[in-house]
C-alpha cells in the first residue's frame, strides 16, 4: 500500500521469497552438513557457520523495505539506511512488469531478500535493481541512468513521479 505522503511499501512476490528461503537453506545447511560428518573440535569449524552467518547478515542488510518519494528525490529504504536516488533528470516513468525478464545481473544481489544491484539487459541496458516483486516493476528513466523499483501500488507510484516531472518542466 501507499501513505499519504509519497511512502510505498515493497511487499515480496512469490519468487523472492522461494529463493530466500532456498538461499537460506543452502547457505546454512551445508555448513550444518560439515559439521555433522567431520571434526567439530577443527580450528576451520566455526568457519563452516561464521561465514554463510555473515553472508546472510550483509544480504540482509541490503533488503529493500520501501521507497518513499520526497520532492525530487526517491529514498529506497534499506534495513539500516537509505538511498537516495535524484529525480531531477527524470525523462520518464512507466510500469512494465517484464522490466527484469531476460536482465543478467552484473553485480549484486540476485535472490536473496531482493534483487538489487547492477543489471543488465536487452531491453533497458544496465540499469540499477531495487526489486522485490518482479509484477510491480517501475521504469525509471533518467538522464544518465535506468532504475527498476517495485513499489506495493505502481500506478500510484508513477502518477506520483509524473506529477513531480511535469510541474519540474
Amino acid at each position: 500500500m501507499t501513505d499519504v505522503d509519497g511512502s510505498f511499501q515493497a511487499s515480496w512476490g512469490t519468487l523472492l521469497r522461494v529463493l530466500s528461503l532456498l538461499g537460506i537453506l543452502v547457505i546454512t545447511g551445508v555448513p550444518g552438513w560439515l559439521l555433522l560428518t567431520k571434526d567439530c573440535a577443527a580450528p576451520e569449524a566455526i568457519l563452516y557457520f561464521a561465514i554463510p552467518i555473515i553472508v546472510l547478515f550483509i544480504a540482509l542488510l541490503f533488503t529493500v523495505r520501501g521507497y518513499v518519494i520526497r520532492g525530487n528525490v526517491l529514498s529506497v529504504r534499506r534495513l539500516l539506511w537509505d538511498t537516495e536516488i535524484d529525480l531531477s533528470s527524470l525523462v520518464s516513468v512507466y510500469r512494465d512488469a517484464k522490466a527484469m525478464t531476460g536482465s543478467i545481473r552484473t553485480m549484486g544481489n540476485g535472490g536473496l531478500f531482493s534483487f538489487s544491484g547492477r543489471y543488465k539487459s536487452g531491453k533497458l541496458g544496465p540499469f540499477r535493481a531495487f526489486v522485490t516483486n518482479f509484477r510491480n516493476c517501475v521504469v525509471l528513466k533518467l538522464a544518465e541512468q535506468v532504475i527498476v523499483v517495485s513499489p506495493d501500488n505502481p500506478e500510484m507510484f508513477v502518477e506520483i513521479l509524473n506529477n513531480i516531472q511535469s510541474t519540474s518542466c
